[in-house]
């Protein structure tokens, strides 16, 4: 078990910054943002580019001692597009992320399913993307990568019933398990055992009602409910702490006081 600080602490700022502001805070290990048009690397940079991409990451992890052992991910196409052309982005893309967590030995990425189609109804919008879903699995067989869906507020896997829903189609599906995004809409976080019991990864903040973050201890995430439930389930994974940057907000207290509480229950 490990605990990274996700570069989405920084998440207004470069690569860079991201990868000293983590180190200044005493980290080792970083969970490193991967979604495509938003911060840090871009997929389509993997495609276009690999080599340098990964020269210009490379170089910023081996200056700052920084190890990456998980990623969070989003790649161009909607986890809903199966147009031919969305469909071949996204395997040259997921075929470009596989190599790069190959090369770094990431096992987990977390995949944000992005937001939905909302001229389409939301159950064929769901099918769609569990049969993207099935294909991203397909791709990562015999890789060493596990692909875990994070159930995120504003998608096709907003609500539990949806949630359960993907797990009925995509039956060995993995999840990154992240209640922020049940707590900002009222969700009771016993809903979200079902999650809790597949999950291969854990993102963690605080939040509350209508806001999927709060400062520490500000919010009304239970994070010993959540991390007695993980230690009772025996979970061997990992943990990431991904605060978003906001401005003028200094982050650090935040994330210190995270690291010392899931430490409470799972000693480093």
């Amino acid at each position: 078990m490990a605990i990274a600080c996700s570069t989405s602490v920084f998440s207004r700022s470069s690569l860079e910054e991201a990868l000293s502001g983590i180190r200044a805070m005493g980290f080792d290990q970083i969970d490193l943002a991967i979604i495509d048009g938003w911060i840090h690397v871009n997929t389509t940079d993997l495609v276009r580019d690999y080599e340098g991409t990964l020269g210009r990451v490379d170089s910023l992890l081996r200056w700052y001692r920084l190890n990456p052992i998980a990623a969070n991910t989003g790649v161009s196409p909607h986890l809903h597009d199966r147009s031919k052309a969305g469909c071949a982005r996204r395997e040259a893309e997921t075929a470009a992320l596989i190599r790069f967590m190959n090369y770094y030995h990431i096992q987990v990425a977390a995949v944000q399913p992005r937001t939905p189609d909302p001229s389409r109804p939301r159950k064929e919008v769901l099918r769609d993307s569990a049969v993207t879903m099935r294909d991203m699995l397909a791709m990562a067989s015999g890789t060493g990568v596990t692909f875990a869906l994070e159930c995120h507020s504003g998608s096709i896997v907003e609500t539990m019933a949806e949630v359960r829903e993907m797990m009925r189609l995509v039956p060995d599906l993995s999840y990154a398990y992240d209640p922020t995004h049940f707590v900002m809409n009222g969700v009771n976080l016993v809903d979200t055992l079902p999650l809790i019991e597949r999950a291969a990864h854990v993102h963690l903040r605080d939040a509350k009602l209508g806001h999927i973050q709060a400062r520490y201890g500000e919010g009304v995430v239970d994070f010993d409910w959540i991390l007695s439930r993980f230690k009772e389930r025996g979970y061997q994974g990992d943990f990431s702490i991904e605060y978003l940057e906001q401005e003028g907000v200094d982050l650090r207290d935040d994330v210190n006081r995270l690291y010392d509480k899931i430490t409470e229950w799972f000693p480093s």
